[in-house]
């Protein structure tokens, strides 16, 4: 059994991820509310895609297909218009706002990749039966 539960793995690492782009965003002089936004939208975008998922897992297949596909929709726009808004309101926290959600996203990413190949193994065994 791992020290951390798998639930709770993606958020920390992701309240990790904001709270170490706020930090260098305070460190080189760059606004550190847009660093907060940027890498905090990825939080969101975790949030979504937990409640596209658990209602993917009910009903029919067509219903899990419409769910994950309107679920990355949602998740991508949501994503856009928020630093869209950023970029329109407030033009030179931008690019801390967008590396930011992008640093995140990173380590997102990685958490997924590697928690998809954590349960293929688990599923499909070692080998050939």
């Amino acid at each position: 059994m791992s020290v951390i539960s798998k639930p709770y793995l993606t958020p920390l690492l992701l309240v990790t991820a904001t709270l170490t782009c706020t930090g260098v965003a305070a460190l080189t002089g760059r606004p550190a509310w847009a660093a907060a936004a940027g890498a905090g939208l990825v939080l969101v975008y975790w949030a979504l895609e937990v409640v596209a998922w658990r209602s993917a897992s009910r009903g029919t297949i067509n219903h899990a297909v419409a769910a994950a596909v309107g679920g990355a929709v949602v998740r991508m726009a949501v994503a856009l218009v928020c630093l869209v808004a950023v970029g329109v309101l407030a033009r030179a926290a931008f690019p801390a706002a967008a590396l930011s959600f992008l640093a995140a996203f990173t380590v997102y990413m990685t958490v997924r990749i590697h928690a998809f190949a954590g349960a293929a193994h688990q599923t499909h065994g070692a080998g050939p039966r």
